[in-house]
């Protein structure tokens, strides 16, 4: 994973958080292994290109007025309008202790069943694992080429997980993703415009015929 680095400074919590703000920086806390709760700031800029890249499954190097910690970005708050950062969360790491994250699933190829008319639809967007954090990844994939037929369903334990370094927490019976009819279509309908499709008009065989001629 790409290594991100993001510069933060202690705050005083009796400076008033609208300064900071105002300031264009961001209000945050940092905390977890083996550390005491401090309040810090960081570049509102910084931050959102850092969250861009990271979410919240990418390890940032905090560099914490002067001293390096591994974290996570944990929670985060944003203004309802504009959609701005107004308070973050900060989960220190040790590159020894297991940690508990939500790896988002992405969907990728294409279902064989979707061509046919059938609607994809993602049940889950999110697997929960323990694992070190060196064996973070950005996404785990769900591959659509596998819903092959209508009614066909990727579970939890159908994904490309690695086991070794991967504690699933997940059901791993829990369905992704499947692929179904459309409400109010039935199967015989869709059977019937697939077919359509791949049987040349009268016309067609007509103009194919003038154009072989003509040649």
């Amino acid at each position: 994973m790409e290594k991100l680095t993001l510069v933060a400074t202690s705050r005083d919590t009796e400076t008033k958080l609208s300064t900071i703000r105002a300031d264009k920086k961001v209000p945050a806390v940092v905390y977890g292994h083996k550390i005491t709760a401090q309040a810090i700031t960081v570049g509102a800029s910084d931050l959102l290109k850092i969250f861009r890249k990271s979410g919240k499954t990418h390890i940032i190097e905090l560099n914490l007025d002067g001293k390096k910690q591994d974290v996570l970005i944990h929670d985060t708050q944003r203004a309802p309008v504009s959609g701005d950062f107004i308070h973050i969360d900060f989960f220190a790491v040790s590159a020894t202790e297991k940690i508990h994250v939500q790896i988002p699933v992405h969907l990728v190829g294409l279902s064989p069943a979707a061509l046919q008319g059938g609607l994809i639809e993602q049940n889950m967007h999110i697997v929960e694992v323990k694992c070190l954090p060196k064996n973070l990844v950005d996404a785990f994939e769900a591959d659509l080429s596998k819903l092959e037929n209508l009614g066909d369903s990727l579970h939890v334990k159908d994904l490309s997980i690695d086991t070794a370094k991967f504690d699933i927490l997940s059901d791993i019976e829990s369905s992704i993703v499947s692929v179904h009819l459309p409400k109010g279509v039935a199967e015989d309908e869709v059977v019937a415009e697939v077919a359509a499709a791949e049987v040349p008009s009268v016309q067609d065989e007509k103009k194919a015929e003038k154009e072989a001629q003509a040649e």
